[in-house]
């Protein structure tokens, strides 16, 4: 792994955490289950495809994907979320840590995922550049590329500047704002006598200027959903979801 990656930076404590997976811990799973499950069988890949679930965090995603019948690798930054994902591992199912600036394998994959705002995270906005290139890199001529961002206009409009969470025994204080260039989240909560504060922060990337990095990565868009049933893109759909192909 590069040695970048063992900068402390807001991603590499945070998602390493437990707390992290706690206070996330009722995300709508069948939800997520459904949409991997709508594009697999959109996508139609042959049996045993390679794919890669970049950003995979504890693999539940990566499962799916190998229940519909590819051969799946996950990676993702966090040694802890990795350790946990390797529980599950099966011949068709292997995880490993990795930074996704980097590219796996040259030329090696069919397919891959990166879903659920797992983008967007670097202080630099060329390494998010890179992170696509690194994608479009590791992709075998003609293969695909399945990108999904949060969209823009939707985090404003239903923008929440702060809330309470109780997970547990643990009060969540939650507070977000939005600028220009991030949306930002503040998590703060106590634990056993001691104080935490962990941000969140991913770039706000317009649905054009995702289209922009997407063609100057080397991708040419095929498809375009709003939301995780595949439905068209709409001014209020939530998310951006792009299926691409790797010129």
């Amino acid at each position: 792994m590069n040695p970048r990656a063992q900068v402390q930076t807001w991603y590499s404590s945070w998602f390493d955490t437990p707390y992290y997976h706690l206070l996330y811990k009722n995300r709508d799973e069948q939800e997520a289950r459904s949409f991997i499950n709508l594009l697999c069988d959109y996508l139609n890949l042959p049996k045993k495809s390679l794919a890669l679930d970049l950003a995979c965090g504890r693999g539940r995603h990566a499962k799916v994907m190998a229940e519909n019948g590819l051969h799946v690798t996950g990676l993702d930054l966090s040694s802890s979320s990795i350790a946990e994902a390797r529980k599950m591992a099966s011949n068709s199912l292997h995880f490993f840590e990795h930074d996704m600036r980097e590219v796996w394998k040259p030329a090696y994959f069919d397919l891959t995922f990166n879903l659920f705002t797992s983008f967007g995270y670097f202080d630099d906005p060329k390494e998010d550049q890179q992170v696509l290139e690194a994608v479009r890199t590791g992709l075998k001529p003609g293969g695909l590329f399945v990108f999904d961002y949060l969209h823009t206009d939707f985090v404003a409009e239903t923008h929440v500047p702060s809330e309470e969470k109780q997970v547990e025994d643990i009060q969540f204080s939650i507070s977000r704002h939005i600028t220009n260039e991030w949306i930002i989240k503040q998590i703060s909560f106590e634990d056993a006598g001691n104080y935490y504060r962990f941000f969140e922060k991913v770039r706000n990337y317009s649905p054009e200027q995702l289209t922009a990095l997407l063609h100057k990565s080397g991708f040419e868009i095929l498809r375009t959903f709003g939301n995780y049933a595949l439905e068209a893109p709409q001014p209020d759909s939530p998310r951006c979801i792009f299926i691409a192909r790797c010129l």
